[in-house]
């Protein structure tokens, strides 16, 4: 393996690392924000997809796995990819399965890389309680 190889495997390895973080158990659940929260959720989201607050998409609009990596949510949902980042990471890696935290503070990830044709899995620990 040459060096811009193990460069680009190191770039994956560590994008895969930091997706792992992302808050995927927020998608496709209703969830009860304060409404200081909701019009900060629906301004942001269509500032982003260039929609007027009171459109009908906006009021319906639940996180999508790109939305909870893209930075310009960061105040929701902690993401840290930039917008195109997140679009391009979701066009390569399908996310399968997340397990949010455990009460010990276990949480996982298994992706499916489309490039490869194999799957990854990322494990991380948020907290230590001893």
């Amino acid at each position: 393996m040459n060096n811009k190889e193990q460069i680009k495997k190191l770039r994956d390895n560590a994008e895969l690392a930091w997706a792992s973080y992302g808050y995927f158990d927020f998608i496709n659940k209703q969830y009860s924000f304060d409404e200081k929260d909701k019009d900060k959720f629906k301004t942001l989201y269509a500032k982003i997809n260039d929609l007027k607050k009171s459109d009908e998409k906006v009021q319906n609009a639940k996180a999508t796995y790109t939305d909870i990596l893209n930075m310009e949510y960061n105040s929701l949902f902690d993401g840290e990819f930039s917008p195109l980042q997140a679009k391009q990471f979701f066009e390569r890696y399908d996310l399968l399965i997340h397990q949010p935290n455990t009460e010990s503070s276990f949480s996982a990830a298994l992706f499916y890389d489309t490039h490869k044709d194999g799957f990854v899995v990322w494990f991380r620990g948020i907290e230590c309680g001893f």
